[in-house]
């Protein structure tokens, strides 16, 4: 998903849009409205229905984290007085051995190609407006109906803004991507 000020003109930008093969129709999610700026824009980006592909996040080891921290393993360790950077030693290590999740399909050119454009469209669009968010979730029902909570709203200027960020980008996370940010 994307998010743009509330005075943005899409017809403005459908030209890189097109250049892109993104869209960038309204979404009405009233549970992700309500977290955002008022009358923010809220869009799905992409034209496909499921962005499964996606290069975006595709290195981000998040959710698998949270998930050995919250296992019964974990709680096995803590029982047997293991500190708190043991576990998380024990959890980064397991993390490395973990192949990314995502379709095998893809290529790691096509990963690379489709990261680029993500990263290219961001700069374009930036020449456009004063800020672009992206949002990515996986949704278990409808773009409109789908209760999502953001879990932290990270602010990154253009210098800031590389293909690594973008590989380790988080769930339910939005990036906001500014022109420049004064922190």
């Amino acid at each position: 998903m994307a998010t743009l000020p509330k005075d943005t003109d899409i017809k403005s930008i459908r030209d890189s849009l097109d250049n892109y093969n993104m869209i960038f129709s309204l979404i009405n999610n009233i549970s992700l409205k309500s977290q955002l700026r008022s009358g923010e824009l809220l869009l799905r980006a992409t034209k496909e229905y499921c962005d499964c592909d996606t290069s975006l996040g595709f290195l981000s080891k998040a959710k698998s984290y949270q998930k050995l921290l919250n296992s019964k393993k974990v709680k096995s360790l803590k029982k047997k007085k293991w500190t708190e950077d043991q576990i998380d030693n024990w959890i980064k290590d397991k993390l490395k051995k973990k192949t990314p999740h995502g379709k095998k399909s893809i290529t790691e050119k096509e990963r690379q190609l489709d990261i680029e454009r993500w990263e290219n469209l961001i700069k374009e669009i930036l020449t456009k407006v004063k800020r672009i968010g992206l949002l990515k979730h996986w949704f278990s029902s409808s773009l409109n109906n789908e209760e999502i909570s953001i879990k932290r709203k990270d602010h990154i200027s253009l210098e800031e803004l590389n293909r690594d960020l973008l590989y380790n980008i988080e769930e339910d996370v939005l990036y906001e991507f500014f022109h420049q940010y004064k922190y």
